[in-house]
């Protein structure tokens, strides 16, 4: 059997390391290709052995021309992306180049390979503030930031020319050292254990958080689905479909914890979007029946796997 060739865009951002460690560790049959503007660095090195990692900006385009007429791939998995709502916030400009333009860029040149599957990395921000709870996949579409808008531009170039596509929407994915500091859960967790002062931004939102093993049992379950040709375009929610509000990650944090947090509430950003549920039904129905772990259980284990020396209930 022909080994099966896959290029990980982004591969040195939290998903996509994320992602490489699991492959390693279940699939021989795989060979792995990276690209990121970003080093890639791992914590063992095993893992960076086992990738063909190429320095590469997809916001230049010669670039990612040259690199993919060099390179056939079975299956991209695009992950590359300004990641954070607050980056694309912060500097537009390149939010729109690399989320956008960036995607084009790779989009039209996996498309020159029919056969090639595509997996996007897309966001529950395409949906903006819905009213109905919890979010189907073919709500209406409204963002309220440019990283919403970019990520929905980037659904609409894999939808028009990439012939075997998932898009896969994402909701607020935590839970290992990959993770970027400043992201709402390892944020709280560091300055909790740190005795640091929490900044809660509004704390009324309501979030779908996604353990990060829960989200990458959901992508290794989708590229042997593209693989074997059992799906061919798909548009799919990865989160648990529970209502958590962000003040309650300071209740969880406090009782695992075992002792009280200082807390200073400000007002919440206006970009940021209030409230969302994803649907779960069609995830089942594609990716089958899964028991994503709960914000306490997650916080639970990212304590353990990666404060392991603090004591906690």
């Amino acid at each position: 059997m022909c080994k099966q060739k896959i290029l990980i865009t982004g591969i040195s951002g939290f998903i996509g390391r994320s992602l490489v460690e699991e492959i390693v560790k279940r699939h021989s049959n795989w060979d792995i290709y990276g690209i990121d503007i970003k080093p890639l660095i791992f914590n063992d090195n095993q893992y960076l052995n086992s990738v063909c990692f190429t320095t590469l900006d997809i916001r230049d385009e010669k670039a990612v021309i040259s690199y993919f007429s060099k390179n056939y791939f079975d299956g991209i998995i695009h992950l590359a992306a300004v990641s954070r709502v607050i980056d694309a916030e912060l500097d537009k400009e390149n939010c729109v180049q690399t989320n956008y333009w960036g995607t084009k860029y790779v989009v039209q040149n996996v498309a020159k390979n029919p056969n090639t599957w595509m997996i996007f990395g897309s966001s529950r921000e395409v949906y903006g503030e819905q009213e109905q709870m919890p979010v189907k996949e073919t709500a209406e579409k409204k963002p309220i930031n440019v990283y919403g808008e970019c990520k929905l531009k980037g659904e609409l170039l894999v939808q028009e020319v990439i012939n075997r596509y998932t898009i896969l929407r994402f909701s607020n994915v935590y839970g290992n050292n990959y993770d970027i500091d400043d992201r709402v859960i390892p944020n709280f967790v560091k300055k909790a254990l740190q005795n640091k002062t929490l900044i809660l931004e509004g704390g009324n939102q309501v979030i779908d958080f996604t353990y990060i093993d829960d989200t990458i049992e959901c992508i290794l379950k989708t590229i042997d689905l593209l693989q074997n040709k059992k799906i061919n375009t798909e548009v799919i929610h990865i989160s648990p479909g529970v209502e958590t509000k962000i003040i309650n990650i300071i209740y969880c944090l406090e009782e695992l914890l075992n002792k009280k947090l200082k807390v200073i509430i400000v007002e919440k950003r206006n970009y940021d979007v209030v409230r969302f549920i994803g649907d779960t039904q069609h995830r089942i129905n594609i990716l089958g029946e899964a028991d994503f772990k709960t914000v306490t259980e997650g916080i639970n284990c990212y304590l353990k796997n990666c404060f392991p020396s603090h004591i906690y209930l």
